[in-house]
């Protein structure tokens, strides 16, 4: 485990002993309680993730019988024959108009919200993850781009370089990038600040565009622009073709333009491919429609026979 991965499950760790057990070192079954009864509160992904920050938190002190006490706990929410409901999961919205991003770029630049500004940027343009921000680089009309999904340890994956040959929205992205290399703020709190600014400019609405949500809209551009799953995943920034698959939807990028192309002499061979076939694909046969004998002659000058297949 990398040590800042640990160090933010320390940190949800202790948030929640304060919380819930209203101690800084509970025992192993304070913190079992604690964690059954407030689980409700949790949406399925969230409770795994505190589950998993306790049990680490508690590995990382010594006490190991603790951690696994907390392994074996089961979410009671999602266990078997539950009653209990479960909390929704948050609409995302994941395709923001090209005036919603002028107006918030706008109002983060006359509230001195730089470092949001910046991050609205990069984000809109080029799709990129808040981690990867500040390791961004520009020469001439390519953007070279560190990735911030580690495929092992110490070893650094997705790392791509896209060329971009408008120089209006080039020259943007360099003024975004060397903002964030120096910027001192972590991510969470650019990221909080920008969805407060977000609330402020558009208050009457229920919701209103997150970062990742500029992330969508660039997933949604590809989608629709007829590029290669290779050529898609290169320019997210993924290793595998699979990975876009929950990122936007092409309808909602079929009337914009894609200003991205990955680096000339490109080998795209490294990005990985699912080993198996869709669940449900073209040229797949899905089942038998059995038609009643009763059916039989219900389209006038047609004959349905039983057990036909469907067209």
């Amino acid at each position: 485990m990398q040590p800042d991965t640990l160090k933010k499950y320390q940190t949800r760790a202790r948030n929640f002993y304060h919380e819930h057990c209203v101690s800084d070192a509970p025992d192993s079954a304070q913190i079992c309680a604690a964690l059954l009864a407030c689980a409700g509160e949790y949406r399925p992904n969230s409770f795994s993730t505190l589950k998993n920050s306790l049990m680490n938190d508690q590995l990382a002190r010594g006490n190991s019988d603790t951690a696994t006490a907390i392994r074996k706990l089961i979410n009671p929410v999602t266990a078997p024959n539950s009653k209990m409901t479960r909390k929704s999961k948050l609409k995302q919205i994941r395709k923001v108009p090209f005036e919603d991003f002028k107006a918030l770029y706008k109002h983060l630049h006359a509230g001195a919200n730089l470092d949001e500004a910046a991050s609205l940027v990069l984000a809109y343009w080029i799709g990129v993850r808040p981690c990867e921000m500040r390791t961004i680089s520009v020469t001439g009309n390519q953007v070279k781009i560190i990735g911030g999904k580690k495929s092992a340890e110490l070893h650094r994956g997705a790392d791509r370089t896209l060329v971009i040959d408008k120089p209006k929205i080039l020259k943007l992205i360099e003024w975004a990038a060397h903002r964030m290399s120096k910027c001192p703020r972590t991510n969470t709190a650019i990221r909080d600040r920008f969805r407060r600014e977000a609330r402020t400019l558009w208050s009457r609405r229920k919701q209103v565009p997150t970062l990742k949500s500029f992330r969508h809209q660039i997933g949604s551009i590809l989608k629709a622009s007829g590029e290669s799953p290779e050529t898609m995943a290169y320019i997210m920034g993924h290793q595998s073709t699979e990975s876009i698959s929950v990122y936007g939807d092409g309808r909602s990028g079929a009337d914009r333009q894609s200003y991205l192309r990955p680096v000339e002499g490109l080998d795209l061979s490294k990005v990985r491919k699912p080993k198996n076939p869709p669940r449900y694909g073209a040229g797949r046969v899905i089942g038998r429609i059995e038609f009643p004998a009763s059916t039989r002659d219900w389209l006038p000058g047609k004959s349905i026979a039983p057990n036909s297949r469907g067209t």
